[in-house]
């Protein structure tokens, strides 16, 4: 029967995948690079298989992709419960890992996190921005706690709480002729120069959406993606809040015929107890959500509670 491996056999073995490096793994674990060779070495012994292929960068072997998901698992699992335990011998301390979509970071992430170091001023806060399908793979793999995002796939390891609604709309510069109209249908962009990014995701089941498929640039990087809409290079669709603030030469004319809707809400781990850290900041938003959008320390009026 296969020796069991310490937590560290397991976090040494991640964190050589993560970075391609027994050195820069050694760094990241501060241990020698030798105590971390030795610790991979004596996995592949007992398991009989190769978890590396070495060299430059090492790359993880056909045996070790198999593996690195539930290693990743166990520690996430294993950190999961030990800093649980540490918040709760703390009590007033804690540490709360939390991932948003960019619409939410820009928009409204600064008051909720300010609203909640003035209630909690000692807790460690950890914030990660990402798309919706990033923030999932998060909570997923157990980087983070909550997320708030909108729902891209319907894994049932993940549960959904909505809170907001907004509707996706063209994005032009305010020079575009575009951007003279109080409304545009999905069949009058089809010649405009649209450019393609992550959030069309949410439209893939949605015929009228099509016409964001396939288009010639594609870019996947918000900052970059509004550089190109302030230059006029070109035009894309994207939920109203997607837009972040403070981009007066920007305008957002709504998309009709149909209106088509995403929700953003609280996204957790099916099954799993918050930690203290975690149910304070859920509680916040819950509060947030029945006081309405308009009326929070933090809310944005744009933003609509889910109804």
């Amino acid at each position: 029967m296969t020796e069991l491996f310490s937590i560290n056999h397991y976090r040494y073995f991640v964190y050589v995948a993560d970075t391609g490096s027994f050195r820069l793994a050694a760094e990241r674990a501060c241990r020698s690079q030798p105590a971390i060779s030795l610790a991979i070495r004596e996995m592949e012994e007992r398991l009989g298989q190769p978890l590396f292929i070495r060299g430059s960068p090492v790359r993880l072997s056909t045996f070790g992709q198999s593996c690195i998901t539930l290693a990743k698992q166990l520690v996430a699992h294993a950190d999961l419960v030990a800093g649980t335990m540490g918040r709760m011998a703390r009590s007033d301390t804690g540490y709360l890992s939390i991932a948003s979509v960019m619409s939410v970071a820009t928009h409204w992430m600064p008051g909720l996190l300010q609203a909640y170091r003035r209630l909690y001023p000692n807790v460690m806060l950890n914030v990660h921005d990402d798309n919706s399908e990033g923030v999932e793979q998060m909570l997923l793999n157990g980087q983070v706690e909550l997320g708030l995002c909108s729902v891209v796939s319907q894994d049932p390891a993940l549960t959904f709480q909505p809170l907001y609604e907004d509707e996706f709309g063209l994005v032009c510069h305010r020079s575009h002729p575009a951007a003279l109209r109080k409304s545009l249908t999905w069949k009058e962009i089809e010649s405009l120069p649209l450019i393609g990014t992550v959030a069309h995701k949410q439209l893939r089941d949605w015929p009228e959406a099509a016409v964001l498929r396939d288009r010639p640039l594609f870019i996947a990087n918000m900052l970059t993606l509004i550089a190109m809409l302030r230059r006029n290079l070109g035009v894309t669709v994207l939920a109203r809040l997607g837009v972040p603030p403070g981009q007066d030469d920007l305008v957002f004319v709504p998309l009709v015929e149909p209106v088509i809707r995403r929700t953003l809400g609280l996204r957790t781990r099916a099954g799993a107890v918050l930690s203290p850290s975690g149910a304070r900041m859920a509680a916040l938003l819950e509060e947030e959500v029945r006081m309405g959008a308009a009326a929070g320390p933090f809310a944005v009026e744009r933003f609509k509670p889910w109804e």
